[in-house]
C-alpha cells in the first residue's frame, strides 16, 4: 500500500494540529504536492542547502522540518535558493514549527520536560484553547470496534489522561436503497432494518476533519451516516512552554547537569540560586519572553534555548535559575520521538534523522 504526502501530513495534523500555530508562522506543506508517492522520508530542526543533498543522497523525496523553509514572502526565486533546489529535484517540504512546539503529548516542550523529568506537567502559558466537537456515527453491528479503534488512532475519545473514550448504545437502523446504490446491507428498492450501534465520541475541533475522512474509510457503509455536534464543555489548552516539578528537590548544579546530559549539550549556561529547586519550567527554542510567566507561576527554574541580558538581571532578581542550553538542543530532542510515532504509522516508509545539521556550535 502506497503511503502519499497528504498521509504524513494528516497525521502530522492529527497530532500537532497545524492550525494551532501562531498568526506568524507559515507552517504546511511548503514545497511539493499532497499526492506525490512516498518511500523514504528525512527529518531536520531546519532545511539548508546541505540537507537537500542529504535527502537526494538517500533518495528521500520529502523532508520534515521545524523551522519553515519559506517564512517571510519570496521576493526572488534564484537557482541557489533552498525553495527552489527542492522544487528542482522533487523534494517536498512539510514544515511543523509552533503547532509542534505546542502539540500536546508529543510537541517539543513535552519531549523537553520529559527528557529532563518533570512530572505534573502544566500549561505555563496558554497561547489558546481548542474546543471540542462529538462525533455519532452510526455503525452496523460487528463493525463498531474497527472503527472506534480508527477514530481513537486519529485523535479521538481523547480527554486529559485518558483515551479510548467512547458510549456505544444498540438500537435498529432503517433506509431503503435507491436504483444506483450499492448497498452494504439489503437490496435496492428494498427497505431494510438492521441492528446499528450508536457510537459517540469527542474530538478536537481541529482534528475533527481528520477523524471523520479515517472514519469514512473504514466504514462498511457507502454512505455512513454521521452527526458533528460543537461541543463547550470541554476544551483543551494550547500551551505555550510547560511546568512541572522533578523527580527530588534539587540544587541549580544538579539541574543544569541534568539538562547539559539528558540534551547531549557540550556546554550551557547557567544561573546559581541557593535554595533548592521544587518547580520547573521549559520553553524550547527562543523562550526567553515566557521568563515572567515563569516567575508568575512560581517556577525555582527556567529552561530555554536563548536567554538576553535583562532577561538575566530580571532572574537574578526574582530569584529564580536560569539555564540556556541552546535554541538548537532544546528543539532537536523532538526528533527521535517523531520518527518513532512516524515508524510506527507508515511501517512501509524509512524515516531518517539527518546526520548532518548541528548548529556548529563549540564551547572552549
Amino acid at each position: 500500500m502506497k503511503t502519499y504526502v497528504r498521509d504524513i501530513y494528516n497525521f502530522l495534523d492529527s497530532i500537532a494540529p497545524f492550525k494551532t500555530a501562531m498568526d506568524f508562522d507559515n507552517c504546511g506543506l511548503l514545497v511539493g504536492n499532497m499526492s506525490e508517492s512516498i518511500n523514504k522520508v528525512l527529518l531536520s530542526l531546519d532545511i539548508t542547502r546541505e540537507i537537500v543533498g542529504e535527502a537526494e543522497s538517500i533518495g528521500a523525496n520529502l523532508i520534515i522540518s521545524h523551522h519553515p523553509v519559506i517564512f517571510n514572502p519570496l521576493k526572488k526565486l534564484l537557482s541557489d535558493c533552498v525553495p527552489y533546489m527542492l522544487a528542482k529535484k522533487g523534494i517536498g517540504a512539510i514544515c511543523a514549527h509552533t503547532n509542534l512546539d505546542m502539540a500536546d503529548g508529543c510537541g517539543v516542550n513535552a519531549c523537553l520536560a520529559k527528557a529532563i523529568g518533570l512530572k505534573n506537567t502544566q500549561p505555563l502559558s496558554v497561547y489558546s484553547e481548542d474546543f471540542y466537537n462529538k462525533i455519532i456515527v452510526f455503525v452496523p453491528e460487528g463493525y463498531e470496534d474497527k472503527v472506534m479503534n480508527t477514530m481513537c488512532d486519529n485523535g479521538a475519545g481523547k480527554l486529559g489522561s485518558y483515551s479510548g473514550c467512547g458510549f456505544l448504545s444498540s438500537g435498529e437502523g432503517r433506509f431503503s436503497p435507491g436504483d444506483s446504490s450499492n448497498p452494504f446491507i439489503g437490496n435496492a428498492g428494498e427497505k431494510v432494518k438492521t441492528k446499528e450501534i450508536r457510537l459517540e465520541m469527542i474530538v478536537p475541533q481541529s482534528k475533527t476533519y481528520t477523524v471523520v475522512n479515517a472514519m469514512k474509510k473504514v466504514h462498511p457503509y457507502e454512505l455512513p451516516a454521521y452527526d458533528i455536534i460543537e461541543n463547550k464543555a470541554v476544551s483543551k489548552k494550547i500551551a505555550c512552554g510547560l511546568i512541572g516539578v522533578p523527580v527530588d528537590p534539587i540544587s541549580s548544579r544538579e539541574l543544569a547537569q541534568i539538562v547539559k546530559e539528558s540534551l547531549g549539550c557540550s556546554g550551557l549556561k547557567y544561573t546559581q540560586i541557593d535554595k533548592k529547586i521544587n518547580k520547573i519550567a521549559v520553553c524550547s527554542g527562543a523562550g526567553g519572553d515566557y521568563l515572567d510567566f515563569a516567575i508568575e507561576k512560581g517556577a525555582d527554574a527556567f529552561i530555554t534555548g536563548e536567554i538576553k541580558h535583562h532577561m538575566i538581571l530580571k532572574a537574578n532578581d526574582s530569584g529564580i535559575m536560569l539555564v540556556d542550553a541552546g535554541h538548537f538542543k532544546t528543539e532537536d530532542i523532538v526528533f527521535d520521538n517523531l520518527i518513532k510515532l512516524l515508524s510506527k504509522k507508515f511501517q512501509t516508509v524509512q524515516f531518517y534523522k539527518t546526520k548532518l545539521f548541528t548548529d556548529n556550535i563549540k564551547y572552549l
